[in-house]
This record gives C-alpha cells, sequence and structure tokens, in this order.
C-alpha cells in the first residue's frame, strides 16, 4: 500500500478539518485503533509517515457523507495546492503522493457529454469496442518492468518505486472495470475520476497511432497530449487547472478554463444573490435576520442544510398562503420535537 510523507500541509489540513467538521481527536483515535496521542503527534507534524488507508480511514471518519467528501476534495485540495506553490518546486509537488491520489483517483468531476461524444465518434472511427479499450487499459503495457508484474502494489492508486531510499519514479497500475467504461461512454455515470478518462485518452491516441511499447519520450508526448484533450474540453485535475490558469496572460484566456458547470454554479448564486436583494429592498432587517440563520444552519451541518433548501417545494404547485403557513407551523414543531431530544437519542458520539 502507499506511504505518504507527512508534509507541514497534509498534517494541518488533517487538524483543520476535524475541527471544522466537530470531531474529537478521541474518537478519531478510537475509529482507526490508535491511541489520542498518536492524532495529536500526527497533526503536529510528529508523525513522519502514515499509510494511505490509514490516512483514507480517517478522512472517511470525518466526512461520513460522501457529497461532503467531495466538496471537500474540490474546495480543501485546491487551497493546500496554493500553499504547496509557495514553498515547493513543481517537483517536488509531484512528489507527494497523498494530494496526488486525492486530486485524480479520490475527487471525481462531472463528465462533459460533448467529450464523451466525441470519444465514442473517434473509436467507432477505427472500430475499436468498449471491451477493447478497457483490455488495453488494463494490460499497463507503458508501466516499468520493475513493477508491471509485482503483486504488492494495489491498483488505481499512485504509488513510489524507491531505490536506496530514494523515489526512482511513480506510477499507477490501472483496473477498469467493463461495467465502468459502458456507463461512462453510454453517459448513465455523471462523474468520474481524473485518472480513469486520462487512461481512456491516452490509450485511444495509441490506439489510433497504432502505437504499442514505446520510449519514454513517446510515452511523455501522448500523456501530454491526452492531458490536453482533456483540458479542451474543460474536464481538470485541480492541478492542470492551476497550471493552466498560471499561463494565462489576460482574464479572457482565464474565463477560457471556465466549465459549462462552473459557468452554471456561478449563474445560480447570482441568482441566488439577486433574489436576496429583492428581499433586502423590501425588509433589510428581516432578510438579515433570515440570512443569519441560514448561515448558522450551514455552520451546523452544512449537508443537511443543503438537502434540505433542495427539497422540491415547487412540486407541490398551486398553494395557498394559509396552507403554506401551516406547512412551516408544522416544520416547526418538528424542529422543536427533535431540540427536546435527549442527548443520547440526538447523537451516536459526544464531540470534545
Amino acid at each position: 500500500m502507499a506511504k505518504y510523507d507527512v508534509t507541514p500541509e497534509l498534517a494541518e489540513m488533517i487538524k483543520n478539518v476535524r475541527i471544522q467538521n466537530h470531531v474529537s481527536a478521541k474518537s478519531v483515535a478510537e475509529y482507526i485503533g490508535k491511541s489520542q496521542s498518536y492524532i495529536s503527534k500526527l497533526e503536529k507534524g510528529g508523525i513522519k509517515s502514515i499509510q494511505e488507508v490509514e490516512l483514507s480511514r480517517i478522512l472517511q471518519y470525518i466526512y461520513k457523507d460522501k457529497e461532503d467528501f467531495q466538496v471537500f476534495l474540490n474546495n480543501t485540495l485546491g487551497k493546500i495546492l496554493d500553499t504547496l506553490e509557495l514553498r515547493y518546486s513543481d517537483k517536488e509537488i509531484d512528489e507527494q503522493l497523498w494530494f496526488y491520489n486525492y486530486d485524480t483517483v479520490l475527487r471525481y468531476i462531472p463528465i462533459p457529454g460533448e467529450m464523451i461524444n466525441d470519444i465514442n465518434s473517434r473509436m467507432e472511427h477505427i472500430h475499436i469496442s468498449c471491451n477493447e479499450i478497457c483490455e488495453r487499459i488494463n494490460s499497463n503495457e507503458d508501466i516499468s518492468p520493475e513493477v508491471m508484474n509485482t503483486d504488492s502494489y494495489p491498483f488505481n492508486e499512485w504509488q513510489a518505486f524507491i531505490v536506496n531510499h530514494q523515489v526512482k519514479f511513480q506510477f499507477i497500475k490501472m483496473r477498469i472495470r467493463y461495467s465502468e467504461m459502458e456507463k461512462i461512454l453510454n453517459k448513465e455515470c455523471v462523474s468520474c475520476n481524473y485518472v480513469t478518462l486520462l487512461s481512456l485518452v491516452y490509450y485511444l491516441l495509441k490506439i489510433e497511432n497504432n502505437l504499442y511499447q514505446i520510449e519514454e519520450t513517446e510515452k511523455t508526448k501522448i500523456m501530454n497530449e491526452a492531458h490536453a484533450y482533456l483540458n479542451s474540453f474543460r474536464f481538470y485535475s485541480l492541478t492542470e487547472k492551476n497550471k493552466l490558469s498560471q499561463q494565462a496572460k489576460t482574464q479572457s484566456e482565464l474565463d477560457s478554463l471556465i466549465s459549462s458547470f462552473d459557468r452554471e454554479n456561478t449563474s445560480l448564486l447570482n441568482e441566488i444573490i439577486l433574489s436576496f436583494r429583492v428581499f433586502s429592498d423590501i425588509d433589510i432587517a428581516k432578510t438579515n435576520k433570515y440570512l443569519e440563520t441560514l448561515v448558522k444552519n450551514l455552520k451546523w451541518d452544512n449537508s443537511f442544510t443543503m438537502a434540505f433548501i433542495g427539497l422540491p417545494f415547487y412540486d407541490i404547485n398551486t398553494m395557498g398562503y394559509t396552507a403554506k403557513k401551516h406547512m412551516l407551523s408544522e416544520i416547526q414543531k418538528i424542529i422543536e420535537k427533535y431540540r427536546n431530544l435527549p442527548d443520547a437519542q440526538k447523537q451516536l458520539e459526544v464531540y470534545e
């Protein structure tokens, strides 16, 4: 299994997300079978390395909700990358395997439909099936012979090959299920990780050019083309998007990096702000009170609050003022009911 160096950024990230999610160090320690002092040392950088499986268990315990975990990967990782760039060179950043795994393997990204259309068209043109492309990916033909036939390395996880305590190279052994790839190509899957589509495009380019065993320079060239292809459809890893942002010379070039999902998100947020401004013009004091409550609810449990405000009340269609007032009254009674529950019934863990 992968073993990550505990960099200052990683230690600080673990501590910050634990505190932000109101999870005690004691409960984390109990969950992973360690002492509380171990977690304290880890968060202070006193532990030099950590197994990937242990880091994953810590974060999975803190982020019990999968959506919350993806929000963390999209938001917090981006901020960590900004910090890394101030302290390390590109090569040193690439060597932080924990970051690369969370960015390209665990983080899921919306899949652009037009990109899948283009991939399907190119596969049809060269008469390659979904099953054949999976077999080619799973052959891992471009991995070094030093690790190709070694069973000690897990699939779908970036690893470092170490010789004499030095990282000689990094690699990932891919294994893609046919059913998973079929769902992607049939647009039944709305999002996936970066490395899956990178592998698909990389081997598609090799097949189009009738390439099999190739030299390292050719591998790099094809891989750069694969990255460029994904970038052209705005399917980015955080690392790739950041590189492109730094290369942008004008605001229009920077704006061109934004995906349709980002644009939709911005449009919706602007619409929400506009609606609140209208209410503010009518009664700013009452609007501030509502907004203050919304902020407190988000801090209490952002995932629950987002789920609640995402309920489709509009499906009720025509509904009179009295009925709506009665509904609000019933919702308030439910809040009172759960507020008055004994603490033992309200939560399974007691946070420090």
